[in-house]
């Protein structure tokens, strides 16, 4: 029976853990796989941001490039232009209709012009203008004005075809050229400085465009001249909706006061007379969303020179704005590039998906590593768990193992004459060779040996294999403890935990009557308890790290180091260790029963270090204020004085703690009834007798060196 039990013990242990590691190994992967599709969305983003503000950077220098380009031609051409007619020696054929063969080929040879003028600044302002009406087939408009031939307010009129002269009239001219932006422009200007208007509608052809003139004279300073070149919106419109920086991308140009002049590439402006009605419009009267939400963006951010991300229409966007100089005293034009993101999804899903294929290998390979390290440190468990099955300690004959202490393994035994249920604790092998490790291990025995109240757990035997082996024998608890209690139904009625606590100073307080500080007292060191027919009997466990204060302390204990669980650590221990006496006990029990109320800890951080800084500095947030259930004022303040940062302020000793527990208004109020049922309904998720390790990393005992290196606050 007993060895059949053995083996269901064992194999339900190999199966929990295998079922444990597999469920670990699941989650793990798990995280891997969103970590890493976490990260090369991450990564993706940071492409595509990268991507979308170099391709709006270097598409936005283009169209500077090409803009400013334009300009420039169109100067080299106007300057080209008086030179040509500087070279004419008579001024008076300046305005003379053979003047058509010196021009009409600049403006074939220069498709953005699409007419030119020149006006002598007398009192006539007399002038000759030549206008491309169809460049395909090289037909001009030419309009002469000359006051001194043919009177004022009359303009001669010349159609033109292929350098032959087909019609020509007279008709009433309102045209006055001094009224006309360009003319005040070079006027305002110093000789041969190239100025430009504002975009603005052509009195002649009612098409949009900008006009550029200088000012210049002959040899005779009295005589001075302005030439001027009109240039179509619709030709840099052209331009903006043949630059697509991606396949979806577009390009516009804005005028200072945001009207159009440069149309992005659209279906709707395939057409002259489409473009024409939609130049210089506002841009919040275009029926543009996308390129509308980019500019209202662009000003919202201060119209910044930096590419920005925002969204339209339901898609993500990138937009990045330029300025462009064109001529002095001219406000000048911006320049602005919208590009969806998904246009960049589609040449990054390779590298994207290339991405996801090497993280899932890795995280494949890395889970297998993982399963196999795992297997084989559980087969090395389970080595070293049936090592001792079957063998004889004494008089103890070992079954099976239960856990693992700091410095010993806990196992199921049997006596081999009363055949009663029996814990053994046997040294770790490592250990064996240690004769400080050996010293403490027996200290442990002596000390707890010593303790016979019934609420802690009691010594039966003690000794030593022939090959050196220290074990010691206790009685065997079937229970919960409090770590496990608060985990498998929440935090407990406030007669309960008095309940438990008068049970827990009562061991206290014989253990501190003989000098024995326990040192690690917390709800993985105390369980509850079926015994004898009684129901929530509490026995306090694990004596490892007790000391005994009438005792000099050995070496290895006065070094400066902390021992004990962060969680439930007294301050005065994380300032001087060797510090210790009852009062740091009560102080952990004051965190065990907070613990208790509240299912959590008093201070909770990321790591020992900042957990034993919050014991220090830090005031215990109030129990009523970290939980929902109503907690008595009577045990809060108990609990709460337990906690205080000075041991002065807190309860001088067990006993003490016991007479303020008893006071409270729910003391002795949870029945026998009342455990019975709370057994019954929850015997099937106990742990039996196999120890299950729930705990977190930080409520393990540890061990903290040199605590007078850590900075305060």
């Amino acid at each position: 029976m007993t060895t059949r039990r053995a083996n269901i013990s064992l194999d339900k242990k190999l199966t929990g853990q295998y079922l444990r590691l597999f469920r670990n190994l699941g989650l793990l992967i798990l995280v891997i796989v969103a970590l890493a599709t976490a990260a090369v969305v991450y990564f993706d983003k940071r492409q595509v941001e990268d991507l979308s503000r170099q391709l709006i950077s270097s598409t936005a220098a283009t169209v500077v490039a090409q803009l400013t380009s334009f300009f420039k031609t169109e100067d080299n051409n106007l300057r080209t232009a008086v030179e040509q007619l500087q070279m004419i020696r008579n001024h008076d054929d300046l305005l003379r209709k053979d003047l058509f063969f010196r021009l009409s080929p600049f403006l074939n040879r220069h498709q953005n012009a699409s007419g030119i003028l020149i006006t002598q600044l007398n009192a006539d302002n007399d002038y000759y203008g030549i206008l491309k009406t169809d460049p395909a087939a090289s037909e001009f408009l030419v309009r002469i004005h000359l006051a001194g031939e043919w009177g004022r307010g009359k303009a001669h009129l010349e159609r033109w075809k292929k350098g032959q002269m087909l019609e020509s009239w007279f008709r009433k001219d309102d045209f006055n050229i001094s009224a006309r932006p360009w003319f005040e422009k070079a006027l305002g200007a110093d000789e041969h400085v190239i100025v430009a208007t504002d975009p603005y509608l052509f009195y002649t052809t009612n098409q949009h465009g900008i006009t550029l003139s200088t000012r210049w004279r002959k040899h005779d300073p009295e005589r001075q001249f302005i030439l001027a070149i009109d240039i179509l919106l619709s030709d840099i419109t052209r331009m903006t909706q043949a630059m697509r920086p991606t396949a979806n991308g577009v390009v516009f140009v804005l005028t200072h006061d945001f009207r159009i002049v440069g149309l992005p590439a659209d279906e709707r402006f395939k057409n002259e007379d489409s473009v024409e009605t939609t130049l210089l419009k506002p841009v919040q009267d275009l029926d543009l969303p996308v390129l509308k939400t980019g500019v209202s963006e662009w000003e919202r951010h201060g119209r910044t020179r930096q590419a920005f991300p925002f969204e339209a229409q339901g898609r993500n966007w990138w937009a990045g704005f330029a300025w462009v100089e064109d001529h002095p005293e001219h406000a000048g034009f911006w320049t602005g590039i919208l590009v969806p993101e998904s246009d960049f999804l589609g040449a990054l899903s390779l590298q994207r998906n290339f991405s996801l294929a090497v993280v899932a290998g890795v995280g494949l390979v890395l889970g297998l590593i993982l399963i196999v390290s795992a297997v084989r440190k559980i087969r090395y468990e389970v080595r070293e768990a049936v090592s001792h099955i079957g063998q004889k300690l004494g008089p103890f004959e070992l079954l099976y193992k239960i856990g693992d202490g700091g410095n010993g393994t806990v196992y199921r035994a049997n006596h081999a004459l009363l055949k009663r249920p029996t814990a053994v604790k046997v040294m770790l092998p490592q250990f064996a060779s240690s004769e400080s490790a050996k010293q403490r291990f027996i200290s442990e025995v002596q000390l707890t040996s010593r303790l016979t109240h019934p609420n802690t757990v009691a010594i039966f035997d003690f000794g030593q294999t022939p090959e050196g082996t220290l074990y010691y024998a206790m009685e065997h608890l079937n229970g919960v403890t409090l770590e496990d209690l608060v985990r498998i139904s929440g935090p407990q009625p406030a007669a309960r935990v008095l309940h438990i606590l008068h049970q827990v100073c009562g061991s206290l307080r014989e253990a501190h009557d003989q000098g024995l500080i326990h040192r690690d007292i917390k709800p993985a060191n105390m369980m509850l308890c079926e015994r004898g027919g009684l129901y929530d009997v509490v026995k306090v466990l694990d004596f490892g790290l007790v000391k005994d204060m009438h005792q000099d302390q050995p070496q290895a204990d006065r070094d400066n180091a902390v021992v004990g669980t962060p969680f439930y650590l007294a301050p005065e221990l994380i300032s001087d260790p060797s510090m210790f006496n009852a009062l740091s006990d009560l102080y952990a029990l004051g965190g065990v029963a907070y613990f208790l109320l509240s299912g959590r800890n008093v201070f909770e951080g990321s790591s020992a270090m900042e957990i034993c800084d919050m014991h220090l500095h830090d005031e215990p947030p109030p129990l009523s204020r970290r939980t929902s259930r109503d907690i008595p004022p009577d045990l809060e303040a108990v609990v709460m004085a337990c906690l205080a940062k000075k041991p002065a302020s807190r309860p001088q000793s067990a006993g003490a703690m016991s007479e303020m527990l008893t006071q409270c208004k729910d003391a002795g109020t949870w029945t026998r009834q009342q455990a019975q049922k709370w057994w019954a309904e929850n015997r099937s998720t106990l742990p039996v007798e196999e120890h299950e390790d729930t705990h977190s990393p930080l409520s393990d005992t540890q061990m903290l060196i040199d605590p007078g290196g850590r900075s305060g606050r």
